[in-house]
């Protein structure tokens, strides 16, 4: 449960500093629609070689803002992909055992502990 509300919780940051990035690079002349493009491109590091992004490395706080997105989507995958990994650990292994009758016995492993 704790692993699921980290997630929550981390898309609610992703998304914030998705929107307070927006909203720099707004104050630093671009478009709404530019500014958000460029920003999810540099976090998800798919930029396209396009007029805006000369756009963005032509100003220098722009150029810092862009190091830093870059910077946290990289680590961000990383998080992202240790924390599935996580939630993946808990482990449902179906044990079927044929008596008279069909039995299925179910044990849930996580951490070392099982639980009938």
């Amino acid at each position: 449960m704790m692993n699921v509300v980290f997630m929550v919780l981390y898309f609610l940051i992703i998304g914030l500093v998705i929107e307070i990035s927006v909203t720099l690079l707004k104050l630093t002349g671009l478009k709404n629609t530019v500014a958000r493009f460029q920003v999810i491109s540099m976090l998800t590091g798919t930029g396209f070689t396009t007029d805006e992004s000369k756009s963005i490395i032509d100003h220098p706080v722009r150029i810092k803002l862009s190091m830093f997105l870059i910077l946290f989507g990289a680590f961000s995958l990383a998080v992202i992909i240790s924390s599935i990994s996580t939630l993946r650990s808990l482990t449902l292994i179906i044990l079927i055992s044929y008596r008279e009758e069909v039995d299925i016995n179910i044990l849930y492993i996580e951490s070392g502990e099982s639980k009938n």
